[in-house]
This record gives structure tokens, C-alpha cells and sequence, in this order.
């Protein structure tokens, strides 16, 4: 295995002619350091710390250890999976010059105000951490090269002059590196492996610390989406949704900012939903004007999620920098296999953690689903809604024919009856007037009936004059007192206000029929957009609408338009029937 040198960035044998060699009597005092560091950081992971912590404490404990200046623990991210420039654990050998950036997650001493935990930097040939990475064990640079790069101004404000680089296995894989930095000429030999021997150690613990976070997650990300399938089980209005989907994502994504946005057809997108900052639009409003290059273009293109690591780096993103954003993730809705929207979740440090696209689905996956269920009920609310509406429209039809037909058919043959019967009076002839009497009789009874027919079906009086008068005629008509007050301004539509009449006329009637009552209350009220029809009287009680009362084909109507129908009925009374209906239907 080879190491960069020192003056020329190229490896040698690690250790080798580095300084003086350590007495052989120190290291039984080393191995009881790096023991006693390594117990810290395990107490520490045994303890339920989150990985946060454990990094802060690995680049503690390691710049401790070695006697190192400045250290700070940073995750990599290497173009590709399989890149050639990602050595495998174990395997022998330099590969390719690794591409790709590192991410600082933990910093000890003068190093910490300079490279903070979000410090991101681009890999690039002659770093003593690309090195490390290339030959897959401890590198080492000093001198002149070490101010190279861009670490370069940082490296000479504090004055240092060696660094060991040690990548950091974990999980089978490579997950980071340490850095280790000092401003004597260079670290004495034997830093290499001590550096090697403590990270392979404290790479298991940060293992540990992550598998015990990935375990908190996953029950944090069930507890959120068991909140979530409530809302959707309850049938919840989206935007209801939509705001509580985004404030989850918000907060358990590094609690940054979340959007939810729709994409039109004319091709902006719809704001649906905004947490953890302001925004330029307001929710429900169109979003445009958004950078080319930036996550809106690139999923709606795609369909893909997409990620930006720094908005510094994006054109036209100055939005996202004031709102105090450098990177986002975004991935893309699909509802019955269309492109219907994105969520965006923001950050203010550099690079988002990797498998946060993975972590995001979930939660796509439930607004999908919630999209495509609301949808489906939408198209049956409004094909029940057309369904009622146009049995309504049929029964002012046949009402309008009746009342136009046959009614005046018979008030016709009435008044040409009484013509006849003034002429066999004047005929003198009692039978033929008998006979006549008679059939005047019965079309006054069928005239009636006819009328209490058309009022069954739609009363004239509801459309002319609205509910307050079409159900003042109804308490009119009842064996009990009936109370009647009606408060709708303006009036709602006529599909609604229809099945508020025959709800109260269905209602009053199982009264008088069932409820042995001494009076009835009859309310409505407009709320907003809300109809609400209130029935109660002070009978028996024990009204249910399982058993065939009438309330139940009543339901059916109500449900029709998306309304709500609820019978308190308990025995000994009162009962109480509430229907809460939309007023545009």
C-alpha cells in the first residue's frame, strides 16, 4: 500500500523514516490511550447518541490521541457506485483519481470555526484526502504541498504544515475519512497506523450510531405516516393533507423547508403547500418564473427526483440562497402512472445526506395515494351530485306537467260540471243533479290529491318564494306545533335547497307518525359555504335509520352531494336530526 510523500504528493511505505521512532516503551501507553478513546466514543454510542455527536466526538478523541492541532471527521460522496475511483474495502493497489466531494460532520480543535460541520469541498488530485481514498489506507503530506487546493487559504491562516488523511469503513463500505492536522514540520512516525487502528475501531461505533439512528428513523417515519393515513382514512379535504404531508416532511428532513406543488398543464405549477419559510408565492398560487436548471424543471422533464448539493452553484437561484437554502431534493408525484406534482424539502447546509430520496418515497408514495383516492371520490360526489340533480330537474318536469295538465284539466271539467248542474236545475231534474253533485265531489278529492302529489314532488312554493315559505307550509299543515326558522342569504342552489325540504318534510313526517310528540323545531342556517338543516322534537326518541324510518333513503340524497346526515335519537327523547349540506352543489 502506498502514501503520498511528502514533498511530492506520491505515497511511500506508510510510516517509513518519518520522524523519530517511537520508544518501544510508549506503546503500551498508546494502546492504553487509544483504548481508553475508544471506550468514550462506544459509551457514548451505547448511550443512544446520534450520530452528530458520535463524529464530534471521533474528532475529538482522535486529535487527542495523536496530538493533533485540528481534525475533523467528513462523509464522501463519489461519483458513481461502481466508480473506478472508489477502492473497494480490502482490495490492494491505487486506483483512479477519486471524483466527487466530502461533507465536514465533525471538527476538533483550531479547525473547528474554519471548516464547520456543512463544510463541503470538490475532491481534487493532490489532496492528501483523493490520495487516501486512491490507495485505500492512511496518506500523509507536508510542506509547501499541503497550502495546494482548497483548503490552501485555511491551511495558511492557521499555519499548519502536515496532515494524515485515514478513510473510514463502515457498513462494508468506504463511508469517509478522518484528517488530522498539526503546524509542527510533520506527525511522528507511526501516526499513520495509530490514525488506521483507532478509525477501523470508531468506524464500527459510527456504524453502530447510524444503524441505531436509521432504527429512530423508521419509527419516527411510521409514527408521521400513521398520522398521515388517518387524515386519508377520515377523508380529509386535500389541502388538509397536503399541508400536514409537507409539515412532516419539514420536520423530519433536517427541518429546513418542504413545498408540495402540482404541475399545469399550460406549464407553470400550482403552490399546494409550504413549510419553514415564506415564500414568493402564496399556497395556491402559480408558480413561475423558476431557474431553468432548477429541481421544478428538472422532475417535471424527467419524472425523475432530482437534487441540487449547492444552490451557489445554480443560476438563477438566488431565491433559494436569501430563504438561507444550499441544496434540495426533490421527487416527483405520480398519480395513476401520470406526472401530477413534486415535494421539495431544503436545507442550509451543503448536500442533503444521500439516502434521502429513498427516505422521501414513503411519503410520495402516501400522497399518490391520497391524490388518486380524493380524485376517485371527487368523480363519484359528482356523478351522484348529476344523478340527484337530475332527478330533481325530472320531478319539477313532471310536477310542471301535472300542475299545467292534468290539474287544470280537472279544475276545467269542474267549472263545466257546475255549468251542467245549473241547467238540469233549471230542468228540474233532482237524479241528473244528484249525479253531477257527486262527480263534482270527486274531482274537488282528485284535485286535492293531485296538488298534495305535485307538493310531494317539488312544490312550486320552494322555487317561487325559497325554504322559508315551503316550509312554513309544511308546519302549517302538521298536528303539532312546528317552529319554524330559516336564516339562508343568498339562497343555496336548487338541487340543495330540494333536499332540504324533503329532509325537514321526512323528518316532520315521522314525527306526527312515530315520535308521540307534543312539538317539532325546524332551523337552518347558512355557515360560509354550508347549509346546515337542524329537525328535533321532544317524542320518545329512538329513531334509526337502519330500520326503515325513510331517514335512510333521505341519506342516500344527502351523500349524493357530499353532504352529511346524523340521527341523535336516544330512547325516552329527544331526537335531533342535523344535515349539513355544500350550497354550490
Amino acid at each position: 500500500m502506498r502514501t503520498p510523500d511528502a514533498g511530492s504528493g506520491e505515497g511511500r511505505t506508510a510510516d517509513a523514516g518519518r520522524g523519530r521512532d517511537q520508544p518501544d516503551e510508549d506503546r503500551p501507553r498508546q494502546l492504553a490511550d487509544e483504548q481508553a478513546a475508544l471506550r468514550r466514543v462506544a459509551t457514548l454510542v451505547a448511550g443512544g447518541a446520534r450520530p452528530a455527536e458520535v463524529f464530534m466526538v471521533v474528532a475529538d478523541e482522535l486529535g487527542r490521541l495523536i496530538g493533533a492541532e485540528a481534525t475533523f471527521v467528513s462523509r464522501v460522496d463519489l461519483s458513481g457506485a461502481d466508480s473506478p475511483g472508489v477502492p473497494a474495502p480490502g482490495a490492494s493497489g491505487e486506483r483512479a483519481e477519486p471524483e466527487g466531494y466530502i461533507t465536514v460532520v465533525g471538527s476538533y480543535g483550531r479547525i473547528r470555526d474554519e471548516v464547520p460541520v456543512g463544510f463541503r469541498v470538490k475532491l481534487t488530485p493532490g489532496m492528501v484526502m483523493t490520495a487516501a481514498l486512491r490507495t485505500g489506507g492512511p496518506a500523509r503530506i507536508n510542506g509547501e504541498r499541503l497550502a495546494n487546493g482548497p483548503f490552501g487559504a485555511i491551511i495558511g491562516r492557521l499555519g499548519l504544515r502536515a496532515a494524515v488523511a485515514t478513510p473510514i469503513v463502515a457498513g462494508g463500505h468506504y463511508w469517509g475519512l478522518t484528517v488530522a492536522a498539526t503546524s509542527r514540520e510533520d506527525f511522528p512516525a507511526g501516526t499513520e497506523s495509530r490514525m488506521a487502528e483507532f478509525v477501523e475501531l470508531a468506524g464500527m461505533a459510527i456504524a453502530n450510531a447510524e444503524a441505531e439512528q436509521k432504527l429512530r428513523e423508521l419509527a419516527d417515519t411510521q409514527a408521521s405516516l400513521r398520522r398521515l393515513a388517518m387524515l386519508v382514512a377520515r377523508g380529509e379535504p386535500p389541502e388538509v393533507l397536503f399541508a400536514a404531508v409537507t409539515k412532516e416532511v419539514q420536520r423530519y428532513f433536517g427541518g429546513g423547508t418542504a413545498r408540495m406543488v402540482r404541475y399545469e398543464v399550460d406549464g407553470t405549477a400550482t403552490l399546494l403547500a409550504n413549510a419553514g419559510t415564506e415564500s414568493h408565492v402564496r399556497v395556491g398560487g402559480r408558480w413561475e418564473g423558476y431557474p431553468p436548471t432548477g429541481l421544478t424543471v428538472t422532475v417535471r422533464r424527467t419524472g425523475r427526483a432530482a437534487r441540487i448539493d449547492d444552490y451557489r452553484d445554480v443560476p438563477g437561484a438566488e431565491v433559494r440562497l436569501r430563504e438561507g437554502i444550499l441544496s434540495s431534493v426533490a421527487l416527483p408525484i405520480h398519480v395513476n402512472g401520470q406526472l401530477w406534482g413534486m415535494i421539495a424539502v431544503g436545507s442550509g447546509q451543503a448536500s442533503l445526506p444521500p439516502d434521502t430520496e429513498q427516505r422521501m418515497t414513503e411519503f410520495t408514495e402516501l400522497v399518490a395515494t391520497a391524490v388518486a383516492n380524493a380524485q376517485s371520490r371527487a368523480e363519484l360526489i359528482t356523478s351522484r351530485a348529476r344523478i340527484v340533480a337530475a332527478s330533481d330537474e325530472v320531478r319539477r318536469r313532471i310536477e310542471r306537467d301535472l300542475h299545467d295538465g292534468a290539474q287544470q284539466q280537472l279544475v276545467a271539467m269542474q267549472m263545466t260540471l257546475g255549468r251542467l248542474r245549473s241547467r238540469m236545475k233549471a230542468a228540474d231534474d233532482p237524479e241528473s243533479i244528484a249525479l253531477i253533485d257527486e262527480a263534482r265531489r270527486e274531482a274537488r278529492q282528485a284535485i286535492g290529491e293531485l296538488r298534495d302529489l305535485t307538493r310531494g314532488l317539488h312544490p312550486p312554493v320552494l322555487t317561487d318564494r325559497g325554504l322559508d315559505a315551503a316550509l312554513s307550509a309544511i308546519a302549517a299543515r302538521s298536528p303539532i306545533p312546528v317552529a319554524v326558522d330559516v336564516a339562508v342569504s343568498p339562497r343555496p342552489s336548487i338541487t340543495v335547497e330540494a333536499i332540504a325540504y324533503f329532509v325537514v318534510a321526512e323528518a316532520l313526517t315521522n314525527v306526527a307518525k312515530h315520535a308521540q310528540a307534543t312539538r317539532a323545531t325546524v332551523t337552518i342556517r347558512r355557515v360560509a359555504d354550508r347549509l346546515l338543516v337542524i329537525v328535533g322534537d321532544d317524542g320518545r326518541g329512538g329513531a334509526d335509520p337502519a330500520l326503515g324510518s325513510g331517514l335512510a333513503g333521505l341519506a342516500d340524497r344527502v351523500s349524493g352531494v357530499d353532504g352529511t346526515l346524523r340521527v341523535n335519537s336516544p330512547i325516552g327523547g329527544p331526537t335531533v336530526v342535523e344535515v349539513e349540506l355544500p350550497c354550490g352543489s
